[in-house]
């Protein structure tokens, strides 16, 4: 862990310098809280910068739990020339009522061939694949060394968007 002096300014003028510096985000607390070790506590907040990513379904998993009828995640490309790229998967941000619907509307598009370029061992298992046809809308903290997506998040549908509009975002 890196401790960063006080910035002077306030939390958007701390913000902007942590996204200039490419930081995760900040830690604020109140000035007059003291440290409760190994606890969390409401004087101390996390804020993380999120980024947005355009996606191009390409399957989904199967889900656990409540969502064992619905699905568990949605499996994320990005279209290069070599095809579509596997980014990583989203499994939050998702509304439960909206899930039934969101399972309906992806076995309509069902095939039996993997769309993407390559795909972890770990992801395929549980895999169906759809026509990479719709495009949805992810947050996101930052890309992975291997091109993933890390802890994206469902945004919503991005139905102005054509699959072969969809491009990396830095």
């Amino acid at each position: 862990m890196q401790l960063s002096p006080d910035l002077p300014g306030d939390a958007q003028d701390a913000l902007r310098v942590s996204r200039e510096l490419g930081l995760e985000g900040i830690v604020a607390k109140d000035a007059d809280a003291g440290y409760d070790g190994g606890r969390r506590s409401r004087s101390w907040i996390k804020v993380k910068h999120h980024r947005a990513q355009e996606v191009v379904i390409g399957g989904w998993r199967t889900g656990n739990g409540n969502r064992a009828r619905s699905l568990g995640s949605l499996l994320l490309g990005i279209p290069s020339e070599t095809g579509l790229d596997y980014i990583g998967r989203v499994g939050t941000g998702f509304r439960d009522r909206d899930l039934a619907a969101l399972r309906s509307r992806l076995d309509t598009l069902a095939q039996a061939e993997n769309p993407f370029t390559a795909v972890p061992a770990a992801d395929v298992r549980d895999a169906h694949w759809v026509r990479p046809v719709l495009v949805g809308e992810v947050d996101y903290l930052e890309w992975t060394s291997d091109g993933r997506l890390r802890h994206p998040s469902w945004r919503g549908w991005r139905p102005d968007k054509a699959p072969d509009e969809v491009v990396r975002e830095d």
